[in-house]
């Protein structure tokens, strides 16, 4: 990946991860408002103001350092902000004496944003393409009409058709014999229905075709075999598949005409993927959304959990999300499709019970709503240095191995 590639993916990573934590910072702000509270200010990033708009009661500024942002509410715990401290706030409206509803409502809203905004690049994203996430060719790995088993197998399907059939991932390879010049290098052509041979790796592979990544992963190996052979050649087995449910319609194999050597270029055109699968209507679409946002959402506990097994690489700071972002800027899908995870993600870590984070503070005003009283102070100090010490200690070394990998 080149240095200017990685240079813009930064900058698009980090401004990434500052409208999905603006966008979290509005969510307390909508309670904030809704609930009467007195909002000194709305601030995107941290820092020195570069930028202030001063309303009658709410400032909005924009701050030097684009990494988060942060809703300032009035607190009698807290001294006002410089320039406001002339201004005269009643009780009923500091934070400290608002209902303790409101105020667990105002912290969830901040992380509910976070999943609101993934549930809808999700279902949206999947409401357009109409794609199965669950396929390799959602993530890019598709035919494409230069390469040889389209090629192929588009003259091998409208050979005796008078009407052009467009070929697209409704065909999964079935086999492939490899050749030099004569000599065969492997078969595994199955041209009966119930042969041993093929793909299959158990009786359900025999009918699903969302398992044929196997099949990839099988050929890239086979493929080795004539790495250092010359006149290299291929034919492949291919068989239909139900673009909606990725079932195999039962049916003969059909085989191909042996490639020419020339369309072979050494493994790099062969364009053997999994078939795309589509849902059969927007309901389908709309419901998958919902799931691969749990599902993703689910990837930062596991990575979270690896942290007690001595295991930090599967986390990821502001470098290692710039890093991503850059190998997903040349595709519009699969870049919303890391946003929306990125969203997900910011969900659940925000959600874990460890202080500053907003879980620990919903399980602290549930715990005040359950004794009827304010924690002690003097509890609430300790509990939060430890934390915050903790939190931004885990942050550098992220970063740290973000730089390393």
């Amino acid at each position: 990946m080149s240095a200017g590639m990685i240079t813009l993916g930064f900058f698009v990573g980090i401004l990434i991860l500052l409208i999905l934590i603006t966008l979290h910072e509005f969510g307390h702000f909508i309670i904030a408002k809704l609930s009467k509270a007195y909002v000194y200010e709305f601030a995107i990033g941290f820092g020195p103001r570069i930028f202030v708009f001063k309303g009658k009661e709410t400032w909005l500024s924009i701050r030097a350092f684009p990494l988060g942002g942060y809703c300032s509410i009035a607190s009698d715990k807290v001294d006002p902000p410089a320039e406001r401290e002339d201004e005269i706030v009643p009780k009923e409206r500091m934070m400290d004496y608002i209902a303790r509803w409101k105020k667990l409502l105002f912290i969830l809203f901040g992380p509910l944003m976070n999943l609101f905004i993934a549930i809808f690049l999700f279902t949206t994203i999947f409401a357009v393409t109409q794609v199965k996430p669950n396929d390799m060719s959602f993530y890019g790995a598709t035919y494409n009409k230069d390469m040889i088993a389209y090629k192929l197998i588009d003259q091998k399907v409208n050979k005796h058709s008078e009407a052009k059939i467009e070929i697209d991932q409704s065909y999964v390879i079935w086999g492939w014999t490899l050749y030099s010049n004569t000599e065969i290098l492997f078969d595994n052509i199955c041209q009966q229905n119930n042969s041993e041979c093929g793909p299959k790796i158990n009786e359900l592979d025999n009918k699903q075709a969302a398992t044929y990544e196997k099949t990839v992963y099988n050929f890239l190996d086979h493929l080795q075999l004539g790495k250092d052979k010359e006149n290299v050649s291929i034919k492949f087995a291919f068989r239909q598949v139900d673009r909606f449910t990725g079932k195999v319609i039962d049916q003969e194999v059909q085989i191909t005409e042996q490639s020419t050597q020339a369309d072979y270029k050494g493994g790099e055109s062969i364009g053997i993927a999994a078939p795309t699968r589509y849902f059969a209507n927007a309901g389908q679409a709309y419901l998958a959304g919902w799931k691969e946002t749990f599902t993703q959402s689910l990837t930062i506990i596991k990575s979270f959990g690896m942290l007690f097994t001595g295991n930090i690489t599967q986390l990821q700071g502001p470098v290692g999300v710039a890093g991503q972002t850059a190998t997903m800027l040349a595709n519009g899908q699969q870049f919303f499709m890391y946003v929306a995870m990125l969203s997900a993600n910011l969900f659940i870590l925000n959600m874990i019970f460890i202080p500053p984070l907003d879980g620990y503070k919903v399980l602290e005003t549930i715990i005040e709503m359950i004794i009827r009283k304010e924690l002690p102070q003097k509890y609430k100090i300790i509990v939060y240095s430890a934390g915050a010490i903790l939190f931004l200690s885990l942050f550098v070394l992220i970063t740290i191995f973000d730089f390393i990998l």
